[in-house]
């Protein structure tokens, strides 16, 4: 079995995924950017192709792997989820419906397949190609606040709660000036959403589907920054969905892999839950970032990973069986804007990462391109852990 993954941009996640294709005695292939550094440490690699920029073309894409042939095409990160479709149906590969899951890139498409699934979510107030679009929508008839959000970003980049329409402006204006990605060079569109501010915790489901149903998941409960801004501070794997919402979630989930054309996979489900409601605010169709499949495989004992690459490959795969729950693990992102607090007496640390140089200039306060490293974590007590990693 040879994989291909395309742009992979995290060394751990690449890492993860080099550790399954050894495990099941696979070739792995990458393909990246010409100045990407995120394999110099794999020595398991087969190859390393270098190329100028991610691409969806079936044309350039074709180029770029020359004569060479693979037995699946995965996504290494979220810009190449339509990419590795395309390649995959280019080559005769297992692939997910490539018109359908344009709609887990773009966010308005999203929305549409959303609603047309009877999936819950945020009201979509206005669809904009640009700043200069915000003149056609009626202001005076919106209610603020609203989120304003890049249709086709990642990271939450540019995802913020405006109170009014010159803070909606203001940001669309910044949006409009990131055009690629610095990671894999891949174009961004110019178009936004603004939707219905939706209160509540957030939460996520990491979800391995087949045949068209989920089966078997991890709730993440996530924490996020002071708004306006929403990025991601950390994260605890451990909890399960409420009973009240528990059966309802899954059938949505469902939906969404349906309206997708996705028969099996992995998918990444962000939503907003309280006692009375379940709002999805987003989905993607690989796995989690921010190290959530680590976590997931701490506490759960599967590999978010390993299904993937099963899946990629059109073969069969199967969890083992969980063990009951004696702890909870979490993630705590390290920025140098954060308080310093103390760990509780039942919190322990499982590893620490320290990554200051990853820091990039100017980035804005708990972006990802803020964090100086992680901890990844271990709590006899829910709340204690959580209340260390919520702690800004």
């Amino acid at each position: 079995m040879h994989i291909l993954l395309l742009h992979p941009v995290a060394e751990w996640s690449l890492e993860r995924v080099a550790a399954v294709c050894v495990r099941e005695g696979w070739r792995l292939t990458i393909a990246t950017i010409e100045s990407s550094t995120v394999g110099d440490h794999v020595t398991t690699l087969h190859e390393w192709i270098r190329v100028p920029a991610l691409s969806d073309s079936p044309q350039e894409l074709l180029a770029q792997i020359g004569a060479r042939r693979f037995d699946a095409v995965a996504a290494g990160n979220e810009f190449a989820v339509i990419a590795a479709d395309v390649l995959a149906r280019e080559l005769g590969l297992y692939h997910n419906d490539v018109d359908k899951i344009r709609a887990s890139r773009n966010k308005a498409l999203m929305r549409k397949s959303f609603a047309e699934h009877g999936v819950p979510q945020p009201r979509t107030i206005a669809i904009l190609a640009g700043a200069a679009d915000s003149d056609t929508v009626n202001w005076a008839s919106v209610e603020f606040p609203v989120i304003v959000k890049p249709v086709d970003m990642a990271m939450s980049l540019f995802v913020r709660k405006c109170d009014s329409r010159s803070e909606l402006e203001e940001t669309l204006t910044r949006m409009s000036a990131f055009k690629t990605s610095r990671l894999t060079h891949y174009a961004f569109s110019a178009g936004a959403l603004v939707e219905e501010y939706v209160t509540g915790p957030e939460f996520s489901l990491e979800c391995v589907v087949q045949d068209g149903e989920v089966v078997t998941y991890a709730l993440t409960r996530k924490f996020v920054s002071p708004l306006p801004a929403c990025y991601e501070i950390g994260h605890v794997s451990g909890e399960d969905i409420p009973a009240e919402h528990r059966e309802a979630l899954i059938e949505a989930i469902a939906r969404i892999a349906s309206g997708w054309g996705m028969a099996q996979g992995v998918m990444h489900v962000e939503f907003k839950m309280t006692p009375e409601r379940i709002s999805v605010i987003e989905a993607a169709a690989r796995p989690a970032g921010g190290h959530v499949p680590e976590l997931v495989e701490l506490q759960h004992g599967f590999s978010l990973e390993d299904a993937y690459l099963h899946a990629r490959a059109g073969l069969c795969w199967k969890a083992a069986p969980r063990a009951p729950h004696e702890a909870w693990h979490g993630i705590r992102f390290h920025f140098d804007e954060r308080t310093e607090v103390d760990r509780p007496a039942g919190v322990a640390v499982v590893r620490v990462h320290d990554d200051a140089d990853g820091v990039i200039a100017g980035a804005e306060p708990f972006s990802v391109n803020r964090r100086t490293g992680f901890s990844v974590l271990r709590g006899e007590s829910l709340d204690d852990l959580s209340g260390f990693i919520r702690t800004t």
